[in-house]
């Protein structure tokens, strides 16, 4: 008899299903394992930070009534508003808030009652987090209220720093969660708080100072502002000046901030094609202030010189919201700014994402250029009709936009010789205008029009 031998093996088809589940199975075992080792890493470090905060209140509630507070804060104590603590291998971040409460049970300042012992108690927050940012992160915090021994008694040289913090853009309100800095040199005060629901912090028991507390407000997404100074101190006018303090008096600072914007500059020509490397000036944003003397000129945040890239482009991130002008640069001899779309100046509002087009045309290319503007004033005129012609049969117009301008010719490869043209430009309510011109070959000619109201 014979023996057949089968010698059986696996496809390369099979090897690569055997291999597939067996990752799956790998990949799903390892998920498990990593989520369930941060759980346990992050409650560590959640009981490590709980653990820390009890500590530091029991220290505070160990401490005599005068004592609780913050370094250079308002309600002034020995406790440090900032400590790194590292407990168990884990470096934590303890931040202290102590502040006076004018309770509204007995009255508060400048009400019905009218309450002049204002510091009713004192309301101390502990806060513990870990970790810069990512999944890791955390925070806990703890409160506490810390009551006078006595009957509360009035005090001099101090009064209330309400500040609000607002957007002043469509539908602005208060904005919440804001980081607020407030120093002052002159006293060594130095507190850093958070904007409540309402974008609201009060300061009870704050010495008087006049124009010296700084304020600083910053948050994510949104612009950083800053108070100055009031001239001469600062080289201008400043719009936010820095805080004041009357002893015995609420005293209300507020502060616009507003979310950020993005804006891309494109260089073009009239049809549309990319004009690269184009230098220019942008300015605007918010206004910080104005100059010291007439004409009093604004002060923008703002005021850059750039250039366009190679796909005459300029992209800006970030921006603070407001009015903003563009204009070419005085090294740009070769270009001719015909407009900008949307016209400038311009508003750049939060959170938009705004493309300025800005048309040039080549000052060496036969072309026209009709300026119109409203008699006696510096005014653009938008919507007034501009027709352009000669006898060769070329005829093509134009509504002005807010620019002002009208540029010929309109379509690409038309036949625009240079010689003697006809310019007509009619509006309702304004006496129409009609003058011959000369174009001149391989030149911008430009007419500046001044258009009279009809009477």
């Amino acid at each position: 008899m014979k023996i057949k031998k089968n010698n059986l093996g696996f496809t390369l088809i099979e090897a690569l299903v055997l291999l597939f589940i067996f990752s799956l199975i790998t990949i799903t075992f390892y998920q498990v394992i990593s989520v369930g080792t941060r759980y346990i890493i992050f409650s560590k470090n959640r009981l490590g930070a709980i653990a820390l905060a009890n500590e530091k209140m029991e220290i505070a509630r160990n401490l005599k009534y005068d004592d609780v507070g913050i370094v250079g804060g308002a309600c002034a104590g020995n406790i440090p508003q900032d400590e790194d603590v590292t407990e168990n291998g884990r470096s934590y971040r303890v931040h202290t808030l102590a502040a006076y409460v004018d309770d509204e049970f007995d009255g508060t300042l400048g009400g019905s009652p009218n309450d002049t012992a204002y510091k009713d108690y004192k309301l101390v927050k502990i806060t513990v987090s870990w970790g810069d940012s990512g999944m890791d992160a955390g925070s806990v915090y703890l409160l506490s209220r810390f009551v006078p021994p006595g009957l509360e008694a009035a005090t001099s040289g101090d009064g209330i720093l309400s500040i609000n913090i607002f957007s002043d853009q469509a539908g602005g309100a208060g904005v919440p969660q804001a980081t607020v800095e407030i120093t002052n040199s002159d006293l060594g005060f130095s507190e850093t708080r958070q904007t409540d629901d309402s974008g609201n912090i009060m300061l009870v028991g704050v010495k008087e100072s006049i124009q010296r507390y700084k304020i600083k407000v910053s948050k994510s997404d949104y612009e950083t502002v800053e108070t100055m100074l009031p001239y001469p101190d600062t080289l201008y006018n400043p719009v936010d000046v820095h805080a004041s303090v009357v002893a015995g008096a609420i005293n209300i600072a507020s502060i616009a901030q507003n979310k950020m914007a993005d804006l891309k500059i494109i260089t073009q020509d009239y049809l549309g094609n990319e004009i690269p490397n184009m230098d220019f000036n942008l300015k605007g944003g918010r206004k910080l202030g104005t100059k010291e003397i007439y004409p009093y000129d604004p002060i923008y945040k703002l005021d850059a010189s750039d250039q366009t890239n190679s796909s005459g482009e300029k992209q800006y991130e970030n921006l603070s919201p407001g009015p903003y002008t563009f204009k070419l640069a005085d090294s740009v001899s070769d270009y001719k700014l015909i407009g900008t779309d949307p016209a400038t100046p311009f508003l750049l509002l939060s959170e938009q994402n705004l493309d300025l087009k800005v048309k040039l045309a080549d000052k060496n290319t036969t072309s026209a250029l009709a300026i119109i503007k409203k008699a006696d004033s510096d005014v653009l005129f938008s919507g007034a009709k501009v027709e352009l012609s000669n006898v060769s049969g070329y005829k093509e117009e134009v509504i002005t936009d807010d620019n002002g301008t009208a540029f010929f010719p309109i379509t690409e490869g038309v036949l625009f010789p240079a010689g003697t043209y006809t310019l007509k430009v009619t509006a309702e309510g304004y006496d129409d205008y009609s003058e011959d011109i000369e174009i001149s070959e391989n030149q911008l000619s430009e007419k500046n029009i001044s258009m009279v109201y009809n009477l």
